[in-house]
């Protein structure tokens, strides 16, 4: 059993000593070479795989600047000022659809951003407070359309009508739509 546990030793410090003492000069410029040839298809995939990444990229789109934002903007603003004017009407009806006009572009926004839901109140509920800065007065704005809505003879004041958008437009602008 000495003999075996010797012979492992042997063994053992024999491939030490061959390691430390072989001379590596002379695999070197056989390694190089085979690296160069390694490297080389390696690098030409490299920049084949980047090229058609690149091109499928530019196929979908991923790198095109938004062309139609600053227009698309102007519209959504014009929209939203349309809404304002009759809010700020002194015809009662004229007040009460720029509410339920700027309640249904918030639904549609929000649907748009994601949130599902049959209604509007269900995509409130489907928003986390987190998600949302403005969802409590977009809640207090919706529940003045509901109003208008569900209340034939809801008087609609333009203090009312002016607070009710002024709630809808802070949210509009945290969800960047004006």
């Amino acid at each position: 059993m000495i003999d075996l546990i010797n012979s492992i030793f042997d063994l053992a410090f024999n491939v030490i000593d061959f390691l430390i003492n072989y001379d590596y000069s002379q695999p070197v410029p056989l390694l190089k070479a085979l690296a160069v040839y390694i490297s080389i298809p390696l690098v030409l995939g490299i920049i084949y795989s980047v090229y058609k990444s690149n091109k499928i990229f530019r196929a979908m789109h991923v790198f095109d600047e938004p062309k139609s934002a600053p227009l698309e903007r102007n519209k959504n603003r014009e929209d939203w000022d349309k809404i304002l004017a009759g809010g700020k009407s002194e015809n009662e009806n004229d007040r009460k659809q720029a509410v339920i006009g700027a309640d249904s572009l918030i639904e549609k926004i929000l649907g748009m951003a994601g949130y599902s839901g049959e209604n509007l109140g269900e995509k409130f509920k489907n928003i986390e407070p987190a998600d949302l800065d403005s969802l409590d007065a977009l809640w207090e704005a919706h529940k003045i359309r509901n109003r208008i809505a569900h209340e034939a003879d809801y008087p609609l004041p333009k203090e009312d009508a002016e607070k009710a958008l002024s709630l809808f437009e802070k949210a509009l602008k945290e969800l960047e739509y004006i």
